[in-house]
């Protein structure tokens, strides 16, 4: 083992997240600079380090000093104390404190502050703010130093230590050393396996009653995501349990999970099995409906509203129908409404004239407009002249802790809640949106029932549809300014069970076209070649598909439209990311909300710019994307949360529109086929829909319109209670 003593000259590259380091020592035992990489928790160009390590051979950068471990080496020189002190890193110190400081406790103050923080009270000019600030600094060094080396000497990756020590802070080792499970319920992103793997390269015991009572936690929700439920039976726990935790009899895992439930960690109602936050969203959601429901209403002058209605329509040139006059006022008189229908029966015109209206009598009352996605809540801003957000932003999201600023104790100031897309809406997601709606008087909540549920669990507009205790409007009737659009007409009969096979040739905006599997690619190709050339961009045309592995999953039509749509060229700057190569003037699919960016799942962007390390301005690989408008730079730590977005999920696709849709629909789909999710698929497209596959399969798909799998309370809690009877115009 070697060992170096000196200062961090350079960094060349420095991860906050993994604490990964690339630097240039400069050391007293070596005439010439060492480069060095390895871990460590933070970097301060005015301390003096001790190194432990060896010397590796880099296939590419050559030969390099590997850190295998550290230390601080704490200042005994008078002037280094000072300069050490006075540095950025202790706010509010400057040379002339930090000289009173030297003059007072010696060369071996730093040592004596540590010992005792009360030795800087004789200190001439200081104060407790001052005392505090240096005590902080100094202690969170040696934490920091002490869980990389916790980590490093286990074997761990540090891919996540950022991540808790921002939970933990100081006392991120205690957690670790006793009860590493404590990271699932405290820290978002990191799962039962994460958790898992560290506490076993720690010495864990496997048979460890956290250890159990963890996994058999991890084997309920794990279940409840994989098909969307908010309860599980208790075969289908132990089933999922007995996967990653073999060995185990059926009594010890009941002793566990009995365990749970006194802890109130699982709840159990009869034979049902609720994580206990998935439980409780239902209650938040029936227990808020409930008190609006049961709320005075406010009385509107019918023929003030029937004038403003009038003059509505003069101004924006349309004529409301008797059932949108009815929509309209049913939405003034009750405080709570769901306005549900398929494309092209005026959803929006409703929505429109509500907005409108409800803001000319009611001037003073605060309205919020939210969306689960940003391309939602852009159309929902365009469609009603109103700021509209995500649900997220909304909320004001923390990604790393997943919570929200915005809750129960500091909740929204608005009267009026507006809800577009609200199939995609979860049940947790939507219980933590209520939980702060208390000032809310109204709500509307405006979804297409036939399209896909939320990914994550629960099946809220449905369930909210089937209690029957919400006031609702189902609008059926197409419009004369849509019945000439085959993709409506297609989508309404695909949501009356009434397809007929003929409606491919009877429109000119949908097209059938038969295709085997492995021509797929090549026909995808051609189709985008033609629409290129008829004068259409790659942000008009979109490719869906329902499977990413395959000869005609996303990522092979992806690879194909990308060579396709933005071939290599010399004066492009690429980059390889795993198995995918970037390139300047991709086209870019968000995959996870980066709400301080105001990014979101299923946003679409341009890599504007590919920026090389150089060690200057960037310290690492970076793109930059565009997303309409805000530009969003990654590195190597976010790479995972974007890819090409030529082809997209039909999932990811939902809150998004587009001019052109092209959607592959084959037998090799089969396992994912289902009415909702070809449904949603066609109904992406604006102007022209292309299938191209197997009819076969098309008809099985659309006809496969069970969701058993999917199994909610929600609607057997909403028709327990009492309400107003509603109303229900179809």
């Amino acid at each position: 083992m070697l060992e170096y003593t000196g200062i961090i000259k350079q960094v060349r590259f420095y991860s906050e997240d993994t604490k990964f380091i690339v630097c240039v020592i400069d050391s007293e035992q070596e005439d010439k600079p060492i480069l060095a990489t390895g871990y460590m928790s933070y970097v301060n160009p005015q301390d003096k380090y001790h190194f432990q390590g060896e010397y590796t051979i880099h296939p590419k950068y050559g030969k390099q000093f590997q850190i295998q471990s550290y230390e601080i080496i704490l200042a005994d020189d008078e002037s280094e104390i000072i300069r050490y002190l006075s540095s950025p890193l202790f706010k509010g110190i400057g040379e002339k404190q930090a000289t009173a400081i030297v003059d007072t406790l010696g060369k071996d103050a730093l040592n004596k502050i540590k010992e005792d923080k009360h030795v800087l009270d004789s200190v001439r000019g200081m104060n407790e703010k001052k005392r505090e600030t240096i005590i902080e600094v100094l202690s969170s060094q040696d934490f920091d130093q002490e869980v990389l080396s916790f980590f490093m000497g286990h074997g761990i990756s540090t891919k996540n230590l950022a991540l808790i020590q921002a939970v933990y802070q100081e006392h991120t080792l205690d957690v670790l050393q006793n009860n590493p499970y404590q990271l699932i319920d405290d820290i978002d992103g990191i799962g039962f396996k994460t958790a898992d793997d560290l506490a076993l390269k720690i010495g864990v015991d496997p048979l460890d009653d956290n250890r159990m009572r963890a996994a058999v936690l991890y084997a309920l929700k794990e279940a409840c995501f994989q098909d969307g439920s908010t309860f599980q039976e208790h075969d289908r726990i132990y089933k999922n349990f007995h996967r990653f935790i073999p060995n185990i009899s059926y009594e010890q895992c009941d002793d566990y999970l009995d365990e749970l439930i006194n802890e109130e960690k699982i709840i159990q109602v009869v034979d049902k099995y609720y994580p206990s936050d998935l439980y409780e969203s239902e209650n938040i959601i029936t227990e808020t409906f409930q008190r609006w429901l049961k709320a005075p209403l406010y009385k509107y002058d019918n023929e003030e509203v029937d004038q403003l209605l009038d003059d509505l329509q003069k101004t924006l040139a349309i004529e409301y129908d008797e059932l949108q006059r009815e929509a309209i006022h049913l939405f003034l008189e009750q405080s709570a409404m769901i306005l549900t229908g398929g494309p092209g029966t005026g959803k929006t015109t409703i929505v429109e004239a509500i907005i409108k209206l409800y803001t000319k009598l009611n001037p003073d009352q605060r309205i919020a407009m939210v969306a689960p996605t940003g391309r939602a809540s852009k159309r929902l801003s365009e469609v009603t002249g109103l700021e509209a957000c995500t649900i997220h932003r909304l909320l004001k999201w923390d990604l790393h802790t997943n919570t929200f600023a915005v809750n129960a104790q500091n909740p929204l100031d608005i009267d009026l809640l507006v809800i577009d897309e609200f199939s995609m809406v979860d049940s947790l997601l939507f219980s933590n949106l209520l939980s702060a709606s208390r000032k809310v008087t109204k709500i509307l909540l405006i979804g297409d029932d036939q399209q896909l549920p939320s990914v994550a669990p629960g099946h809220v507009l449905k369930d909210l549809l089937e209690s029957q205790m919400i006031p609702t409007v189902k609008l059926d009737r197409i419009y004369r300014q849509s019945q000439e659009s085959g993709i409506i007409q297609l989508a309404h009969s695909i949501r009356n069970d009434d397809y007929q096979e003929h409606l491919f040739l009877d429109y000119k905006d949908i097209h059938f076209q038969t295709c085997a599997s492995y021509d797929i690619v090549n026909y995808v190709k051609v189709l985008v070649s033609k629409a290129m050339k008829e004068g259409y961009d790659a942000n008009d045309i979109q490719v869906l598909a329902p499977m990413y592995n395959g000869v005609a999953g996303i990522d092979a039509l992806n690879d194909c439209l990308q060579e396709l749509l933005n071939p290599h060229d010399e004066y492009k700057n690429e980059l390889r990311v795993g198995k995918r190569i970037y390139r300047e003037g991709d086209k870019i699919l968000q995959l996870k909300n980066r709400i301080d960016d105001n990014v979101f799942n299923g946003d679409i962007g341009v890599l504007e710019e590919i920026c090389y390390k150089d060690n200057f301005e960037f310290l690492a690989d970076t793109l930059i994307v565009n997303f309409d408008g805000i530009y969003v730079e990654y590195t190597a730590n976010d790479f995972y949360t974007i890819t090409h977005a030529y082809c997209m999920s039909i999932h990811k696709s939902q809150g998004n529109e587009f001019k052109i849709v092209i959607m592959p629909v084959l037998k090799d789909y089969y396992i994912m086929l289902k009415k909702n999710l070809i449904y949603t698929g066609l109904t992406r497209a604006k102007q022209s829909l292309f299938v191209i596959g197997n009819h076969q399969a098309f008809a099985y798909g659309i006809a496969n319109n069970h969701d058993e799998k999917r199994r909610t309370t929600l609607s057997e809690k909403m028709s327990q209670t009492q309400s107003i009877s509603p109303y229900d115009f179809m």
